[in-house]
């Protein structure tokens, strides 16, 4: 009899940890998909624009698909609150998908950073920076990436706060459009 009550109250109840790191897993498997293939496409193809375009969509994805399977799973209603935190949760767990991945990618081609760096250089002296305005920023972005080098750990801490961060300032946008109150019964 305690058996048969607990599953119907975990029917009731999902649990939010689980699916908030399935699709945690998935969002920082798409969003690492996307650099991943631009990585494979550089030299041909560079465009930091895209590049955002594509984990913003892939985001948006994510986030609206669990959601709206989470908001089921509770029965078709979900306060903002609810959704808020849910989604927090989904970018905390990406936010460490990326961080291995980053990790992983930083040892397999530690220059791909500073390949990038020139190509942010040409793109700043063809919309015409002075060289001294462009050698001051590559060098504070250099400093940046040889501290993540020496500081791996440091820098997926880092890494993981900020997109936690980036992603409650997108979850407080996402959960008022897709947030479900129930309705009130007025009983007159």
């Amino acid at each position: 009899m305690e058996t048969i009550e607990s599953d119907i109250e975990k029917q009731k109840n999902p649990e939010p940890y689980r699916m908030a790191s399935t699709f945690g897993l998935i969002m920082g498997l798409a969003t690492s998909a996307v650099h991943f293939v631009f990585y494979l496409l550089e030299g041909k193809v560079y465009s930091p624009l895209a590049v955002m375009a594509l984990n913003l969509i892939a985001v948006i994805l994510v986030i609206r698909w669990a959601t709206l399977n989470y908001r089921n799973a509770l029965g078709g209603y979900i306060s903002y609150w609810k959704t808020f935190v849910f989604g927090v949760k989904i970018f905390v767990f990406a936010g460490i998908i990326g961080a291995v991945y980053s990790f992983i990618f930083s040892n397999i081609d530690p220059d791909y950073a500073y390949r990038q760096l020139e190509l942010v250089k040409q793109q700043f002296l063809d919309a015409g920076l002075t060289d001294m305005a462009i050698d001051k920023l590559i060098l504070s972005l250099k400093e940046g990436i040889d501290f993540e080098m020496q500081h791996p750990f440091q820098s997926a801490l880092s890494a993981i706060f900020l997109n936690t961060v980036l992603g409650a300032l997108f979850c407080s946008v996402s959960s008022a459009i897709l947030r479900k109150d129930k309705p009130v019964i007025n009983e007159s």
